[in-house]
């Protein structure tokens, strides 16, 4: 929580603001963005989301949390059957999914193509 409420701070800060014109341009009350910096009063999800908005960042980002990686191997069916994987809002078929395996790994052979890095 002590550092929500740093960051808190460190971005109301950097927008030049105190704490009375962060409030009033997000809606809160002053005393709630003081109890919020000062780790006197946890950080509602509503208000974490309008504050993450305000600022044009991540709700993780707010929480220090690292953006989680998924290791998926795109010729292995069983490992894609938990995901659905999407194009222009439109889910792939297994075809489709191994059609662009089956091109990346031309591609990088070719070397014309982000080649993985260990």
């Amino acid at each position: 929580m002590e550092q929500l409420s740093k960051k808190l701070r460190d971005l109301r800060e950097q927008k030049g603001l105190s704490p009375e014109e962060l409030a009033e341009k997000i809606g809160f009350a002053k005393s709630t963005i003081w109890a919020y910096e000062s780790g006197k009063k946890q950080i509602s999800v509503s208000h974490l989301a309008r504050i993450a908005d305000f600022f044009e960042v991540s709700v993780d980002g707010l929480l220090d949390r690292v953006d989680r990686t998924i290791d998926l191997d795109l010729q292995n069916a069983n490992e894609l059957s938990e995901y659905k994987l999407m194009i222009d809002n439109k889910p792939l078929n297994a075809k489709e999914i191994a059609e662009a395996a089956s091109y990346i790994q031309v591609k990088r052979r070719m070397g014309g193509y982000g080649a993985a890095t260990s």
